[in-house]
């Protein structure tokens, strides 16, 4: 028999967390990449790589940092 996995409580507000981090870094990336003056501007599909790391890194540490406070909270 599966037994039945439990979502922490904690999981909804840190991945919204991290997204909303994501678009403001990938929103500062955007803005400092279009404004800069440089004489060989990134391709297009560098900016959607970079944004798509930025997104998953930001996502991805959001939970890492989640874990940590559960297992905090558990100790304490």
């Amino acid at each position: 028999m599966q037994q039945e996995k439990t979502v922490s409580k904690l999981r909804r507000p840190f991945v919204i967390g991290g997204a909303a981090i994501g678009v403001i870094l990938c929103g500062w990336y955007l803005f400092n990449n279009f404004g800069r003056v440089t004489t060989v501007p990134d391709p297009i599909w560098t900016r959607f790589v970079n944004l798509a790391v930025i997104m998953f890194l930001c996502i991805y540490l959001a939970n890492l940092l989640r874990v940590a406070v559960e297992l905090f909270l558990r100790r304490r």
